[in-house]
């Protein structure tokens, strides 16, 4: 596995990633219409006009982009991975690359805002909960968490 900046001809296959993920993954209580948005957030043209500002990064195994991170100022983003590459390192091989890229440009702490299901992940990874932010979508509010790491 490689982990490499991204690439604009990488947005079509990180935008399925992406698509896969929210319709598959029961990540925090989104409405079919919220899916819909976070999709279209997400779609290929979205990544690229992001990428701009934001120091994505992908893993590929064997020349398949299997997952995506990136940070900005202080925050990170757009964690996503292959539903079928799942629990096989490569979350963490990309969140890792992602502290040690923004230490080296000198920031000195990330936050995230994360969904209740990857909560567990960033606190095996040294972040810890600021707060619960409540976002309205429809009739429900989705909960996400905002967490902090404090880089040495």
């Amino acid at each position: 596995m490689i982990i490499r900046r991204f690439k604009k001809e990488d947005a079509i296959e990180i935008s399925m990633i992406i698509k896969e993920c929210f319709l598959s993954l029961d990540m925090g209580r989104h409405s079919k219409v919220g899916i819909n948005l976070q999709i279209e957030n997400n779609s290929p043209d979205n990544l690229i006009a992001r990428s701009k500002k934001i120091n994505y990064y992908v893993a590929e195994i064997n020349r398949k982009l299997t997952g995506i991170c990136g940070f900005d100022q202080n925050k990170i983003h757009t964690l996503f991975i292959d539903l079928h590459y799942h629990k096989q390192g490569i979350g963490s091989k990309l969140l890792l690359r992602i502290i040690k890229e923004a230490k080296n440009k000198g920031i000195t702490k990330l936050t995230t805002w994360s969904t209740m299901y990857a909560y567990p992940f960033y606190v095996k990874y040294g972040f810890h909960r600021l707060k619960e932010i409540k976002l309205p979508e429809g009739k429900e509010e989705i909960i996400l968490i905002e967490m902090e790491k404090k880089l040495e």
